[in-house]
């Protein structure tokens, strides 16, 4: 019996969810080199009008040591509430370290996120205080050409770029460099035969921390993102600037972190700029209960053959949450979004399981 190409991904990493405890078991005689993590998590929704959705996601975090090199890999699986698919390997990376007073890092590959805040903090499920991811990630902008076909941009998507960045630390600081095939407005997947075409995109960033606990970053990233052709309307190469703002705060049982992003797009009618930030926040109330929100806006100009137009985009939610043992945490919560160009706020209860598991 043949296996279909388009399922072959997942049932590998089903495999894999399932033979991970023999092989952890086997491991657990001798120090070992091989790290590896995994979460499995499950969502629900429904609307005030009855209209449901679930989604489903199982991913693994890998680390090989390679003497004073480290190979990372994160393959994904998801089902998102829409029931589309995502196979995706997110991250295929040799990393060298350099620990000391200053500490050397280097990233080739599928590298990390190096901009923003919310691709290192809630795109695994066990990591993120809510529910929902921010809609920087997902939400595509309004039309930025005033023509139906026209490449659509995020505001700051979920990005995973091929390339290569420097990271150089010190107790109290840190700062990066790096160039990257991806604008930061559009995502490309590895696992996919539909991608935008590859732009160079240069990137530093850096940020301080004044003491343990408090954390406040910034990154830069100017390139192309839009070829000319991909339009009726764009006859050459557009550029864009993304500049992010990010904090972290934790004291005791609580931690907040924020960011902020402000991009400026070329486009056929000028540079049109679009901004948005969120604010969210995790308090622990007892080892076992916990609460979390989080509050975003965003906003971005329509553009219509008759002129452009500001659309707003704004949201909020709150999540109880129960620590059924270190690894299974229950969640429930209430989310209200008011998307762009709509009147109203729609609102969605929510329930949600994740797993968490590292096994070497």
């Amino acid at each position: 019996m043949t296996v279909p190409l388009r399922f072959a991904f997942p049932l590998a990493c089903a495999l894999w969810a399932v033979l991970l405890p023999q092989y952890a078991a086997a491991q657990t005689s001798r120090p070992s080199r091989l790290a590896i993590d995994t979460t499995a998590a499950a969502d629900s929704a429904v609307d005030a009008n009855g209209n449901y959705g679930y989604g489903t996601a199982v991913d693994a975090f890998v680390s090989v040591s390679l003497g004073r090199f480290e190979a990372i890999a994160w393959p994904v699986v998801q089902r998102l509430q829409s029931g589309q698919w995502n196979k995706d390997v997110w991250i295929a990376a040799l990393r060298y370290e350099h620990r000391g007073a200053v500490g050397i890092r280097v990233d080739a590959g599928l590298i990390p996120s190096p901009i923003g805040l919310a691709n290192l903090t809630v795109r695994r499920p066990h990591l993120n205080p809510t529910i929902a991811s921010p809609s920087s990630l997902f939400t595509q902008l309004p039309p930025l050409e005033p023509t139906v076909r026209t490449p659509r941009a995020n505001l700051l998507g979920g990005v995973y770029p091929l390339g290569g960045q420097v990271t150089v630390s010190g107790a109290h600081w840190d700062m990066r460099a790096g160039l990257m095939d991806t604008s930061p407005l559009r995502r490309r997947r590895i696992l996919s035969r539909t991608n935008p075409p590859r732009f160079a995109n240069a990137l530093v960033g850096g940020g301080v921390t004044p003491f343990v606990g408090f954390r406040v970053g910034a990154s830069l990233t100017h390139g192309g993102w839009q070829r000319a052709g991909e339009s009726p309307v764009v006859t050459e190469e557009h550029d864009a600037t993304v500049v992010t703002v990010e904090t972290e705060f934790s004291y005791a049982y609580t931690k907040v972190a924020g960011e902020w992003v402000r991009d400026s797009i070329g486009t056929s009618l000028g540079p049109q700029v679009a901004s948005g930030w969120f604010v969210q926040g995790l308090h622990t109330v007892t080892p076992r209960w916990f609460v979390s929100g989080r509050v975003e806006r965003m906003k971005s100009p329509l553009v219509l053959p008759a002129g452009i137009v500001d659309q707003r985009l704004a949201g909020v939610e709150e999540v109880v949450g129960f620590r059924v043992t270190p690894e299974l945490t229950l969640r429930v919560g209430h989310r209200a979004r008011r998307g762009f160009g709509r009147a109203g706020y729609d609102h969605q209860a929510e329930a949600s399981v994740v797993w968490w598991r590292r096994w070497l």
